[in-house]
């Protein structure tokens, strides 16, 4: 049930045809040229996304673009508490769910920049439930009641986690008894320390030799522990000092309860009839409105903003330093950025006939393959409450859209995040004469 719906989202929200494409495609910029904004080509951004709002599709948005050197745009529309009369203002903080994923991978690319780990150590040297992992021969159990396994071609390593090639599950497969027991195995719910929720993951069967197959896991959250292991320090204590600070990404934490949700938007969900309300507590998470996560997740468990998330973009568009604080090595942007799969691996990527993913996000390798605006070598990712960003660094520019909305039942088809795209592609200007 959950692939299905979460499939149909990435497809509707990021795939469909740019509302606001030009004849002629966006100047390539120059490592040596000053990128700019041409403010023109963003003034359609606001009444596209408030009419968004005003039809019912979405309670709110916040919109960001930045350029390599520091143009920078923000929009907020909408409301972030419609039953407060809270308006989104682009101070408003997110759930930003999988956009997690791409903080918690440069940590780790930071660390192996800093020699403390290698992108080839096995997982089970820093995590060792992960000692003893076995391939399922088969999704549904034997006669005997249990899952049939053999032996992986390998152990799984810190670079199979990072590119979700480590051949574990998640929570939005629930056809197979496998797919069933990730589902319980399921982070945010269940109780105990992450170590002991990472434990429960490591003890059921993967589905394919690590390497093999890309497929969406639990992966970036073993990311986060081997964070901790390797550093010693809690993730959320080696992100802050290490990544956020540096980058003054004040706004970014990872929440609990009441107390963190300081500007925080209500997450909303549509009903079968089309209502949009204040969502609950399901399968995958509980009540995000009421009690917060419980959980720091690796994988989904931040809070953020827009003007923070700009400034992770803009680390990477310079890659890897900001305001003349170094984070990460160009070359581990370089290597986030880039194809990391083997041959034939990106068969469940949901855009793999155009895409491959690098390590957090994917990238685009083929854009005339692509349903929309694309451009080579586009990095990006999403989270599941409808958060969004895209990095494209052969023209210097990336672009984040914020809202809070669950992903079922199915919302309405929003075409935001190509409204965005598109008005961010346009506006880099070439620099004057």
């Amino acid at each position: 049930m959950f692939v299905s719906s979460k499939r149909r989202l990435f497809w509707i929200v990021i795939a469909a045809a740019s509302l606001l494409a030009c004849e002629s495609p966006a100047r390539h910029q120059t490592e040596a040229t000053a990128v700019t904004l041409d403010n023109d080509r963003l003034d359609a951004i606001i009444p596209a996304l408030q009419d968004e709002v005003d039809r019912g599709l979405r309670a709110g948005f916040v919109a960001g673009i930045v350029t390599r050197d520091g143009a920078q745009f923000t929009a907020a529309v909408g409301m972030a508490d419609r039953e407060r009369g809270t308006q989104m203002r682009t101070d408003t903080r997110f759930r930003i769910a999988s956009m997690t994923k791409p903080i918690v991978t440069a940590a780790i690319m930071q660390l192996a920049d800093k020699g403390v780990l290698a992108l080839s150590d096995p997982v089970s040297l820093y995590i060792p439930a992960f000692s003893n992992t076995r391939v399922a021969t088969s999704r549904e159990p034997d006669e005997t009641g249990v899952i049939p396994t053999r032996a992986p071609a390998r152990a799984i390593e810190i670079r199979d986690l990072l590119n979700h090639t480590a051949g574990l599950g998640y929570v939005f497969d629930s056809s197979t008894t496998l797919d069933r027991m990730y589902l319980d195995a399921n982070l945010f719910v269940t109780t105990g320390s992450l170590a002991e929720r990472i434990d429960k993951i490591a003890k059921l069967p993967l589905y394919a030799d690590p390497g093999t197959e890309w497929r969406y896991s639990y992966a970036t959250d073993v990311a986060g522990l081997v964070v901790e292991a390797a550093s010693g320090i809690s993730l959320e204590a080696y992100l802050n000092k290490n990544l956020f600070k540096p980058l003054s990404m004040n706004d970014t934490e990872f929440f609990f309860d009441k107390s963190d949700f300081d500007r925080v938007a209500v997450v909303y969900e549509f009903t079968t009839d089309g209502r949009l309300v204040r969502a609950g507590a399901n399968e995958v998470a509980a009540n995000l409105n009421e009690d917060g996560f419980g959980v720091i997740s690796g994988g989904a468990g931040l809070v953020s903003s827009i003007s923070d998330y700009l400034r992770f973009c803009q680390m990477m568009l310079r890659g890897g330093e900001l305001g003349g604080v170094r984070v990460l090595s160009a070359e581990a942007v370089r290597q986030m950025m880039s194809d990391q799969l083997a041959p034939g691996a990106s068969g469940l990527l949901w855009e793999h006939a155009s895409s491959s993913f690098g390590y957090g996000g994917t990238v685009v390798l083929h854009p005339e393959r692509a349903e929309g605006r694309a451009v080579a070598g586009e990095w990006g990712w999403s989270g599941l409450w409808d958060t969004w960003f895209v990095i494209n660094p052969a023209d210097g520019v990336a672009a984040v859209l914020l809202a809070q909305t669950q992903p079922w039942p199915e919302p309405p088809a929003s075409r935001a995040r190509d409204i965005v795209k598109a008005a961010a592609y346009e506006a880099v200007a070439a620099p004057a004469d």
